[in-house]
């Protein structure tokens, strides 16, 4: 027979570990406590530099040693019909887009985003030499090679402060429309005033890059999905407004 008082220690032992009793008669839930990120301060001098966060946080990204292999294989062992797919497919998965440099910062591949926005390839690269020629820093000392022609990978883009500081109407002038001028600009003043850094978007996770980066003007999910992708590298993302994912 279950007594009144043995029927409140069978409940008070059933009770789920995430709640907790806050005073006799009510129980709360607590939230789990959101990981803090490193946070960009200003140093003496003025430049700004990144805090290290009170714990480290790293996600798993498909750069990692075998973890393109391992996706693969998850795919396949999911997906039938998909594995027959990568069985055919010859070419190597490289998770990289054809405008990036290796060695490209998150804050220069999202100014390429920009650049690259709604424009034809080939235009937007020619869009992109003009700018750098302009406003970025050649690399070589040493003279090209006969017949060769200087590529963006031959230059250093310009910093953020830079960016910041240009005059709309002479981005214009090198092929910019003028709202990827504002678009730039929304970006790198957000690197420069130490609102996104290169280590907070590694800590963040998926969503709160999502939600950092469409906060800025000119960047919607599509471009954050293919930062998450192709920059970050981050294996878990489905970018579902990508007209060949919603063909196919």
């Amino acid at each position: 027979m279950t007594t009144r008082r043995s029927a409140r220690l069978l409940a008070k032992a059933a009770t789920p570990a995430a709640e907790v009793a806050a005073r006799p008669g009510k129980v709360v839930k607590r939230s789990p406590k959101k990981p803090k990120l490193a946070k960009a301060v200003r140093t003496a001098n003025g430049s700004l530099e990144t805090a290290p966060a009170s714990t480290a946080i790293v996600h798993a990204t498909l750069a990692d040693p075998g973890a393109m292999d391992a996706a693969i294989r998850h795919l396949k062992e999911a997906d039938p019909e998909l594995a027959r797919i990568i069985d055919k497919t010859t070419e190597v998965c490289s998770m990289a887009l054809p405008r990036d440099d290796a060695g490209d910062t998150s804050y220069v591949s999202l100014c390429k985003s920009i650049i690259f926005q709604q424009v034809a390839g080939s235009a937007a690269r020619a869009i992109l030499l003009r700018f750098l020629r302009q406003y970025g820093t050649l690399k070589r000392t040493s003279p090209l090679p006969e017949g060769a022609q200087l590529t963006p990978a031959d230059f250093v883009f310009p910093s953020a402060q830079a960016i910041v500081d240009m005059n709309v109407e002479e981005m214009r002038s090198y092929g910019l429309s003028q709202r990827k001028a504002e678009y730039l600009q929304a970006v790198a003043e957000q690197f420069n005033n130490g609102t996104l850094s290169e280590e907070q978007l590694a800590r963040m996770t998926d969503a709160e890059v999502s939600q950092a980066l469409v906060a800025i003007r000119g960047i919607g999910q599509w471009t954050a999905d293919m930062f998450l992708m192709f920059h970050l590298k981050r294996p878990n993302v489905l970018p579902t407004l990508d007209l060949a994912v919603r063909k196919a």
